[in-house]
């Protein structure tokens, strides 16, 4: 069966099979009809990818649609709500009345490749509201996505607002199933006065992936009574939905809660470990690549997660992280997650000494900044490390100049920095590499 045949039989659409396969459009086009390029070349992953399609979708099952609330539309909300929305009636809640107009002319609130694809090419049943407490009544499901924003002096996320939310859930609709998406304290959800029909479901997004982390969850974790038809019920509304077939977990609230925690903290960890690899061949004036492609390729660590950058930052990372350490700190002593913070906050101090060494002949240097999202391929800069880096550079006395696309000719920019700042590579730059400060150890030379 050639990739063409494949996707056919699948159902999917030459633009579809493109963004599953993360495979640009065209190239996608060149490879479909050629057999032995796809099972030689770098991209026969493709075939994989569209041979593990849930085939659940078009079988012949009796589904009846849901119609589900979604609290929230950030990342985890957006994304959930347009998934559920392919064929239940999902309504969407947010507080900003411009995001909610945007989602109802079908326009993307952030940067997601398969958001803005289903909203502008999926007949999707999705409508936003600003808040309106009707909206509560007459739905099957209710799924709570706000943010949780870490309390540095209780050294925990805030919940309070869950807290407040599911009690005006509570006061006009006394059995609607509430789905917590948001991430919360381990031992939160044992703290509510009424459980009933309250259940606990992390999420694993990557920002700018978060609609297809969402159609390939790694795993499908629900924390909560799990001898309620519910939680069954709705653990297979989400595997029902996705393009793989992902294990469903069901466990106890601080079991889930822990997961997600553990998990986020894992990763942090990973980042940690090898910048820490990263800061010791970079001051002994060793290849940073060697040694992490050396290392990475014993398959019990794995060829993932392992490319070096200024620290680890973004929304989820360094709050998850930093509640786990006050979830540990009740329990045990806790010496390795404890260090993750630690070694992070040691990264950006040793790259901003890094990079004043590089400009110690430099009068009056000037540094460039292209970008301060917290990831390549993502607009989010919330808590992005690079700030810290441009704020200790700041405190030193260095001049930052920002690049800003609409004001700024990128000519002009490379020409007037003395050193650019690149957490990753763009390969708008390669011509100017020795202008170049990155840790990116991966991009094409």
């Amino acid at each position: 069966m050639t990739l063409k045949e494949l996707r056919k039989y699948k159902h999917i659409t030459q633009l579809e099979a493109s963004i599953l396969t993360d495979i640009p459009l065209r190239t996608y086009k060149r490879i479909e009809n050629d057999p032995i390029y796809v099972s030689t070349h770098k991209y026969k992953h493709a075939f994989n990818v569209l041979s593990d399609l849930n085939d659940s979708s078009s079988s012949n099952e009796t589904y009846k649609p849901k119609h589900i609330l979604v609290i929230g539309a950030g990342y985890v909300g957006l994304s959930i709500a347009v998934l559920l929305s392919t064929d239940n009636k999902v309504s969407i809640i947010d507080i900003n009345k411009d995001k909610v107009d945007k989602l109802n002319k079908r326009e993307s609130l952030f940067k997601d490749k398969e958001i803005e694809f289903y909203l502008k090419n999926k007949k999707l049943d999705l409508t936003a509201y600003i808040p309106n407490k009707e909206l509560y009544k007459n739905v099957d499901y209710i799924i709570i996505a706000i943010p949780t924003d870490y309390d540095e002096i209780s050294g925990e996320l805030n919940t309070s607002n869950i807290v407040s939310l599911i009690d005006e859930i509570r006061s006009i609709n006394k059995s609607v199933p509430i789905i917590i998406k948001s991430t919360c304290n381990i031992g939160f959800c044992d703290t509510l006065t009424n459980k009933k029909n309250i259940f606990y479901s992390p999420e694993f997004l990557r920002e700018g992936k978060a609609l297809y982390d969402n159609l390939y969850p790694t795993r499908i974790i629900i924390g909560g009574d799990i001898s309620s038809r519910y939680i069954k019920e709705f653990g297979h509304l989400l595997a029902r939905h996705a393009l793989n077939r992902p294990k469903v977990l069901y466990m106890a609230y601080k079991e889930a809660e822990a997961v997600k925690l553990f998990s986020n903290s894992y990763l942090a960890l990973r980042v940690a470990y090898f910048n820490e690899l990263d800061s010791f061949a970079l001051k002994n004036g060793l290849s940073s690549k060697n040694i992490t492609l050396g290392v990475s390729s014993d398959n019990r660590i794995g060829d993932y997660y392992n490319n070096p950058s200024f620290g680890y930052g973004g929304y989820c990372l360094p709050k998850d992280t930093l509640s786990l350490i006050h979830s540990m700190d009740e329990v045990i002593d806790n010496g390795l997650i404890s260090s993750i913070d630690r070694s992070n906050q040691k990264r950006k101090e040793f790259i901003i000494l890094d990079i004043l060494e590089r400009l110690k002949d430099k009068k009056d240097p000037i540094i460039g900044v292209y970008s301060v999202a917290s990831k390549k391929g993502s607009d989010n800069k919330r808590y992005s490390s690079i700030l810290d880096v441009i704020k200790g550079l700041e405190n030193k006395g260095i001049n930052i100049l920002y690049y800003d696309e609409s004001k700024m000719d990128i000519s002009f920019f490379k020409k007037k920095c003395d050193l650019i700042l690149l957490n990753r590579h763009y390969e708008e730059f390669s011509d100017v590499m020795d202008k170049i400060y990155t840790r990116d150890i991966f991009y094409r030379d």
